[in-house]
């Protein structure tokens, strides 16, 4: 059920992401600022989420303290997953497809880095 909740969490904070990335994008016509605005709001609303609601973790940690460790390990997630691409595209010669093998991997980085170093009980 965990894991479940976990992909949810993930594709909320994703689709709030895009919807900031573009709101701010179609006011501004400036791409990297949209893109870090719709990244921050995203991984805000991913460690609520993942704390509230994904390993139900009710302690009162002080947010200044953790929430960069979160994105330690999400930047971790990303590098990894950047890394699988790089390499399984050299094979496979289908960016499409080493995405998800990317994605499934840094995925993994994410969900065992949140529940065995973050939010453990």
């Amino acid at each position: 059920m965990q894991i479940f909740r976990f992909i949810a969490s993930g594709l909320v904070a994703s689709g709030i992401n895009f919807l900031v990335f573009n709101s701010i994008y179609l006011m501004f016509k400036k791409i990297v600022i949209a893109s870090f605005c719709g990244y921050f709001i995203g991984i805000l609303f991913s460690y609520t989420l993942a704390k509230i609601w994904v390993f139900q973790n009710k302690s009162r940690q002080n947010f200044f303290r953790f929430f960069p460790a979160f994105c330690l390990i999400y930047f971790l997630g990303g590098v990894e997953m950047s890394f699988v691409i790089v390499f399984l595209n050299q094979f496979l010669n289908n960016h499409k497809i080493a995405w998800l093998f990317g994605a499934f991997i840094g995925s993994l980085n994410n969900y065992f880095g949140s529940k065995y170093f973050l939010f453990r009980k």
